[in-house]
């Protein structure tokens, strides 16, 4: 480096490390099926005008579970949606009014997978007058309501009210080529599948991209008995999917729900082949959507125990003794509290820790990785590792200010501890080694009172 050479003063200027902000938690990844699968693949949404736009209105009904997070606030949706050729689309044929003329047209669900069997379609003609007909036309759920209904139709490809076109926007069933009059009748749709886990699978790799995503949910859809063994596969593997990609500090948290026909003793079984600190089952059926944007809505150190979800209508009560079966399996019950609404009664995770614990954790590790890449390449002297050292303070200060991190109840340990050193033999290889310790605050589960009655 060149030095003065008539006196005066030279200025070196060193920038300071700045760690750059940690990703928002409470990003929630979704793997499922959707009406449309973008080219892209992996599509992002923060609100449901959004989710629609990129992946149909159907994937309101194709995966429930996005529209339940996102009612709930969930802070973002990262959609996986799986293969185009994955599990089946149910159908039904329905034949022209006019008998020997073959079928008038096929209807179709939206989106594959086994939501749509038992739907049925109601096909009425009426005389609208002037020698001309219509058509009123009634989508209803396998208990009877009403998913749709469109009145007035034609079989006239020049009209606004054709068949073909207003069917062409409903969210439950597209129609082939049109080729008659449909015979009056109901029509149940039948014959859709769920994919295989394997498929699944193969749509959860497409989240390990996507470094932000704290929590997973594999929506799948035909969790009966008969597909038990099934379920627990691919719940197994996104637990998998959490352990490594924890093991490249992104840590997540995978979210499951139990099967709306079994028994609890059912439940418990299945939470036994589930056992981990990154995985939560929910009972009953049909909420774990709402589960897991409430709990991605809340700061990360948040428990969600009793905390209330919106959204759900009528939840299937479970009984007191069920309960108790479920949280002493490690299953996070939801449940219609007085006064409270439908809550969480325990937040936990099927090896029996608090969430929140986790979540935690897992920040902690991605603030260690987001400040340990600032250093990489940098020397490694006492100054610069003291530099690293101060950083990783200076951001668990914050977490402890938060209280995300508490000291011991004592009062006698503090909520973090760190340690950046080297060897002799680590300084030879390049190598700077972070030992920290961080407490995770912990919500109160239980309270035990002892009161004296005086006299």
């Amino acid at each position: 480096m060149g030095g003065l050479i008539i006196p005066g003063v030279q200025v070196s200027v060193v920038k300071e490390v700045l760690p750059q902000q940690l990703a928002p938690s409470g990003i929630l990844g979704i793997v499922g099926f959707t009406e449309k699968v973008p080219d892209a693949g992996v599509e992002r949404a923060s609100n449901w005008n959004r989710l629609k736009d990129v992946f149909g209105a159907g994937t309101a009904l194709s995966l429930p579970e996005a529209r339940q997070a996102l009612d709930n606030g969930v802070s973002q949706l990262v959609i996986a949606p799986l293969a185009q050729g994955a599990g089946a689309r149910s159908t039904i044929k329905v034949p022209q009014a006019e008998d020997g003329k073959g079928d008038a047209f096929t209807l179709t669900a939206r989106a594959a997978g086994v939501w749509s069997n038992d739907v049925k379609v109601q096909l009425r003609r009426r005389d609208a007058g002037a020698g001309k007909s219509v058509l009123d036309v009634k989508i209803l759920r396998p208990d009877g309501s009403e998913l749709e209904g469109h009145r007035g139709l034609v079989i006239d490809a020049t009209s606004d009210r054709d068949l073909a076109k207003v069917l062409a926007r409903s969210a439950v069933v597209g129609v082939s080529a049109v080729a008659g009059w449909p015979k009056d009748g109901d029509y149940t749709l039948k014959d859709g599948a769920d994919a295989t886990p394997e498929q699944y699978a193969e749509a959860l790799k497409l989240l390990a991209g996507e470094p932000d995503v704290d929590m997973v949910i594999a929506a799948v859809q035909d969790v009966s008995a008969a597909r038990k063994t099934d379920t627990i596969k691919i719940y197994s593997d996104v637990i998998a999917h959490c352990e490594s990609l924890s093991r490249e500090s992104k840590g997540r948290i995978g979210f499951g729900q139990v099967s709306a026909s079994i028994s609890t003793a059912d439940h418990v079984e299945m939470a036994g082949y589930l056992v981990s600190d990154r995985f939560v089952l929910v009972a009953p059926h049909g909420v774990v959507g709402a589960v897991a944007g409430m709990v991605g809505s809340l700061p990360y150190f948040h428990s969600p125990t009793f905390k209330t979800l919106a959204g759900l209508g009528v939840v299937k009560a479970i009984g007191v003794d069920a309960q108790k079966e479920l949280l002493t399996a490690n299953v996070v019950p939801v449940v219609n509290e007085r006064g409270k609404g439908v809550v969480v009664l325990r937040g936990l995770t099927t090896d029996g820790d608090q969430i929140n614990v986790r979540r935690v954790a897992d920040r902690a590790v991605r603030t260690m990785k987001m400040i340990g890449d600032l250093f990489i390449g940098r020397l490694n002297t006492a100054d610069g590792r003291n530099a690293l050292k101060q950083k990783l303070i200076e951001s668990l200060l914050q977490m402890d200010k938060d209280g995300a991190i508490v000291p011991s109840t004592d009062g006698k340990d503090p909520s973090f501890k760190v340690d950046v050193y080297s060897s002799q033999a680590d300084f030879a290889l390049g190598i700077v080694r972070v030992d920290m310790a961080v407490r995770p605050v912990r919500a109160i589960d239980y309270i035990y009172a002892t009161i004296l009655v005086q006299v």
